[in-house]
This record gives structure tokens, sequence and C-alpha cells, in this order.
């Protein structure tokens, strides 16, 4: 999808602190299994001089959803980055929709380990590989 709105069904994810203020707005969308989707639509205050999405962008909100993910899947205990790794495919333009799609890989008592991939349509713009401790309550 490159529509210039968003996809039916999606709101606006708030209270993730001042950060992800900053640089949404981010979306969600629960589907009927259960499980979320994450999305965001570049504007103009997420384009570098190139007129495109800039990667630091696309990496931070990589960063936000994959932690969301693991949040929700291990009991919304407390987590932080570890390690992430980006790999940049392709680009996106001011209005095309990106969504991520990820998956945890491995889950153990204080680590887990995740890899997502930024979407245009069908078209993959970032893959990353992360690593999270959990941390507590």
């Amino acid at each position: 999808m490159t529509a210039k709105t968003i996809p039916e069904g999606f709101r606006i994810s708030k209270n993730r602190g001042p950060f992800a203020d900053k640089i949404g707005p981010l979306y969600f969308k629960k589907e009927d299994d259960g499980s979320f989707r994450y999305g965001f639509l570049p504007d103009e205050s997420h384009m570098n001089y190139n007129g495109i999405t800039h990667g630091g962008m696309m990496m931070s909100f990589l960063d936000e959803m994959m932690g969301q993910t693991i949040w929700l899947a291990i009991g919304k205990k407390r987590t932080a980055t570890i390690s992430l790794n980006f790999d940049f495919i392709a680009s996106a333009k001011v209005g095309e929709w990106l969504e991520m799609r990820c998956e945890i890989v491995r889950q153990g008592i204080s680590v887990v380990f995740i890899r997502g991939e930024l979407f245009c349509g069908e078209k993959v713009v970032i893959t990353a590989d992360g690593i999270w401790k959990v941390i507590g309550k």
C-alpha cells in the first residue's frame, strides 16, 4: 500500500513516552486473533535531505515496535534493547504507509531474540535482528 492515508482499523499508539511522541504518530491495529500490527505514515518531518524517509526514523520505529511486541509476548515485563542490527534494502517516500512484521525467534529467561521487517506494500524496506534483555516488572 502506498496510499497517503492510514489503513482502516489502525489507531494512534499513545502514552509510549516523549521520544515516541516526538517521532510519531505511530499506529497499531489489534487483529481478531489478538496479535498486533504496527505502522506509520511518513510525512515531511520524517524526511532526510534527499527527500526520502530518514533511516534513523525507520530504525527508531522498528526498535519501538519490536520492543512492544516482546513486552506483550512476555507478560508486560520491562525490557531494554541489547543489540539491534539493520540492513537497508529500499527507500520510502512521504505518504508511503510503512508496516512492520516481526517474529520472536527465541525466548530465554532473561533475553529475547527477535527478527523484524519493515514493508511498504510488499516491498521490504529494512530488515532487523535484535536482542532484548528482560529487566523485570
